[in-house]
């Protein structure tokens, strides 16, 4: 029989050139690579950023799914956690199944549930949940030889799927209902499922209509995290280009994996759920195509990225810590000044308003090169907005510009090595901040 109690996911886009932060272009260079060789933001998938309001969610559509009761289940369900298992996407589990159900944008939290929900999903529609955010998850425990999944995409997302903690596995899925195989042939008994959205917001909404377990039943299992951080960024955070082999590849959904990026991998190391609020081409103060519409503090408050009426409760578990990781796009067109200090300022009690424990960690971007100073630059704005904010547990932290030794991504973005890189710097900072 098929579960019916579940929520939704999102995906994203990417960035702009940077020509200013490097000094001017190469003329033979792609448009969005930065003068010093230090990489930009690429452009959106389309070239241009879409038009984030109510109008652009109308071409999109819906989207999301526990471990076992025992000491042995809750084990389990924690070694799925490779981070392309576990450590996705949560403002605070969302869970369905023998307790309770969720309700609007999840403001009930049973001790065990058939299944997990990390991230933002919107629950509205009683045939299933929705997700669009990148790194969007659902977790669940059963009985069986497999398991198959029964989605609804608007788009042709990506999925990664774990299977009792073991080697990922990719599942694509295409437009319209269908079912999709997550796993099969296993042995008989007990296993856990983790399934993670791994494309962002702008390749389109799921809605996951069920899970169906062969030859067995979903099994209760009791929430898998204690630990919770959130990523707020752009096409970096999202994993933009992360699988391709850049400079020079465009983007494409088959390219794009968050499970392998920095946010991704902290968590996974800090055995953390891990929430990514993030959108390629976005900004803090403008987005990279120079709007100064629909920035990040507007899209923060959704729980659909591109449905301006999905608005996100923050009823949920609120994170531990907060990562920060915007600014490259606010650098596209040049020096954003002051304006981006301000609107910096006013995120961070923003995100303080729906968080008011949280240790709050704003990072540099890798992507800014050296050229014209564009680095220390940002570094010193993000340092006058935290000065300005006088709040003891928000703190500063500059991820080291990345090194083309270490591989590019496509549109010089973060190659895995960098991302690595940078998950052992973030580490570092969260352990010394939290005692992790």
């Amino acid at each position: 029989m098929w579960v019916t109690e579940w929520s939704a996911w999102l995906r994203g886009w990417s960035c702009a050139a940077l020509l200013w932060a490097c000094g001017g272009a190469n003329p033979n260079a792609p448009i969005n690579t930065l003068a010093d060789g230090s990489a930009a933001e690429g452009g959106a998938p389309d070239g241009a950023i879409p038009a984030l309001d109510a109008a652009s969610a109308a071409d999109t559509s819906a989207l999301t799914a526990s471990a076992d009761a025992s000491d042995s289940a809750a084990q389990a369900a924690d070694s799925a956690g490779t981070r392309d298992a576990t450590s996705t996407g949560v403002d605070g589990a969302q869970t369905s199944g023998d307790a309770s159900t969720v309700s609007g944008d999840g403001s009930t939290q049973p001790s065990s549930a058939l299944v997990h929900y990390l991230g933002r999903f919107d629950t509205t529609d009683p045939a299933g949940p929705k997700c669009s955010w990148p790194g969007s998850a659902i977790m669940a425990t059963f009985t069986g030889t497999g398991i198959t999944a029964q989605l609804i995409d608007a788009g042709t997302n990506y999925f990664t799927v774990v299977i009792d903690g073991g080697t990922p596995t990719v599942v694509p899925t295409g437009s319209q209902t269908q079912t999709y195989t997550l796993a099969t042939g296993l042995a008989a008994g007990q296993h856990t499922v983790v399934l993670t959205k791994r494309t962002e917001s702008y390749v389109g909404v799921v809605q996951i209509l069920g899970l169906q377990p062969q030859g067995g039943a979903l099994v209760p299992s009791p929430e898998p995290f204690s630990r919770r951080i959130e990523l707020v960024g752009d096409s970096i955070t999202c994993g933009y280009g992360d699988l391709g082999i850049g400079p020079n590849c465009s983007w494409s959904a088959s390219t794009e994996d968050e499970t392998i990026t920095y946010g991704a991998l902290t968590a996974n190391q800090l055995n953390a759920e891990a929430t990514v609020i993030a959108y390629s081409g976005i900004g803090m103060y403008q987005n990279a195509n120079g709007v100064t519409t629909n920035q990040m503090p507007v899209l923060f408050e959704r729980t659909l990225a591109d449905d301006a009426t999905s608005q996100w409760g923050f009823t949920t578990p609120a994170p531990d810590v907060v990562v920060i990781n915007l600014g490259t796009n606010d650098f596209a067109n040049g020096d954003p000044g002051q304006a981006y200090v301000t609107a910096y300022v006013a995120f961070l009690r923003q995100v303080r308003g729906h968080y008011a424990n949280a240790t709050i960690i704003c990072t540099t971007s890798p992507m800014l090169g050296s050229t014209n100073n564009a680095h220390a630059i940002e570094a010193s704005y993000i340092q006058s907005a935290i000065s300005q904010v006088s709040d003891p547990r928000v703190s500063f932290m500059d991820f080291a510009a990345q090194d083309q030794a270490n591989g590019l991504g496509c549109d010089w973005h973060p190659s895995p090595k960098t991302h690595q890189l940078m998950a052992t710097t973030l580490v570092a900072q969260v352990n010394s901040l939290t005692g992790w």
